[in-house]
């Protein structure tokens, strides 16, 4: 089970509908196809290259208000050719299969399911339900939801081995997009509580010049049954526009991360849990950001921010930040963009600078040269997601974006990485089909 791979559930349970007399919904999806080839030359005179081939797949029905049959996929898989220890991957975000009731009052699903109501605490394999109340309130239309199965991999086609999830949500949904929710989800590994938490969010629009988003986890048991509650989450973003000329934009993140899985693990095999690892690794941040737009194809921003953690001597460091672009410059298609940001880190500064040229090309063609300054590279190494800092580092890139017609869409980067250690040259290709 460890393997399962829902997509097969899908395609079993989805002809199922027709057996009953329920019609296949029309479709709405996407497949893309990527490869790319790097070749890494170290200052050491080593060369190591790799091959990837990486593809998406999107399929689902569309809504019915009349209801009936419904079905989701949303899955990844990654492959590398001719590179040794790395193994093929699968990774599925839906493969589901369900029936919606008329005006959208009721709907049943089975399947793996990511629900978004509830953020990244909303994936689950197994069954979901949900009803919506009739008629709008003068706060909205009221509806609630229950889910329960096992717990996916994050990474992989499958299931964590002794871990259930299951919840509860009320939510309800207003004008131009305002939601509410309010939910709970607790985790079970085998016979230990490992995550009973508590969810909110919201986003509250008014009008075109003002919105409100806000998502926190509260914790209410330390993790594993030890340790103690805490608010584990919270993240904010607003923004105004007193005049269509400006903006200013706020975001506050305040977040800790505790591996509850490896804590629990522990706990179950009777090992010592170090209180440092209850602490967790703590993030805050907080940004402002202010753009004015002169002309209708100018912007200009300038931001400011502060961010720590609790690795060193856990103190507040700067991040500030200028750019502008202009777009479609003399009416030829010709588009430019250009950003610094400065950041003061354990008594250090670098700089990470973006210029960007871009050029339309007819209808249906889009070319763009980049230049970027001090990276920060997001990987996965096998065992676990790694985000590298290369203050040092310097990156070329062309990329062009072609749309063969409205179901074939090209890809094509080149890019030059110097890293001081290593020099490294990319290619990527890559072709989507919508349908």
């Amino acid at each position: 089970m460890r393997r399962l791979t829902l997509a097969a559930a899908f395609l079993l349970v989805l002809p199922s509908g027709v057996a009953m007399g329920q019609a296949i919904p029309a479709t709405n999806g996407s497949f893309s196809l990527f490869a790319s080839w790097s070749q890494r030359d170290y200052a050491t005179g080593e060369t190591s290259d790799l091959t990837e081939l990486i593809g998406t797949i999107d399929v689902y029905s569309e809504n019915d208000p009349d209801g009936g049959l419904e079905y989701g996929l949303d899955g990844r898989f990654a492959t590398y050719p001719g590179s040794e220890g790395r193994d093929e991957r699968v990774s599925l975000y839906d493969a589901w299969v369900g029936y919606r009731g008329a005006n959208d009052r009721w709907t049943l699903r089975v399947g793996q399911m990511w629900l978004n109501d509830l953020g990244g605490l909303g994936s689950v394999g197994g069954l979901f339900g949900e009803y919506r109340f009739a008629g709008d309130s003068s706060f909205g239309r009221w509806r609630v939801g229950a889910f329960g199965g096992k717990e996916p991999e994050i990474l992989d086609a499958g299931y964590v081995d002794n871990v259930d999830k299951a919840g509860v949500y009320v939510a309800v949904d207003g004008d131009h997009g305002r939601r509410h929710v309010l939910g709970y989800v607790r985790i079970d590994n085998d016979s230990l509580t490992e995550r009973a938490v508590l969810i909110f969010n919201n986003f509250i629009p008014v009008g075109r010049e003002f919105f409100l988003y806000q998502a926190l986890e509260y914790d209410t048991q330390g993790a594993a049954e030890v340790g103690n509650s805490d608010l584990t989450y919270f993240f904010a973003n607003l923004r105004y526009s007193p005049v269509t000329w400006f903006d200013v934009q706020a975001t506050y993140h305040q977040g800790r991360s505790i591996d509850s899985r490896s804590i629990a693990q522990d706990v179950l095999d009777g090992r010592p849990v170090d209180p440092e690892r209850l602490q967790g690794l703590l993030f805050e941040s907080a940004r402002l950001r202010l753009t004015f737009r002169p002309w209708r194809t100018v912007r200009l921003w300038g931001s400011y921010g502060e961010d720590r953690n609790n690795q060193g001597d856990d103190d507040w460091y700067n991040n500030a930040g200028l750019g502008f672009s202009v777009v479609d410059i003399l009416g030829i298609g010709l588009d430019f963009t250009a950003a610094n940001n400065r950041i003061d880190r354990f008594e250090e500064s670098f700089d990470s600078t973006y210029l960007s040229l871009g050029k339309t090309i007819g209808r249906r063609a889009y070319l763009s040269l980049d230049y970027t300054t001090s990276l920060s590279v997001f990987r996965y190494d096998g065992g676990g997601v790694i985000i590298e800092t290369r203050p040092e580092s310097d990156r070329y890139a062309l990329s062009a974006n072609v749309n063969l017609s409205r179901t074939f869409t090209l890809l094509l980067i080149g890019e030059w990485l110097d890293n001081g250690d290593f020099e490294e040259n990319r290619v990527l290709t890559g072709l989507t089909v919508r349908f």
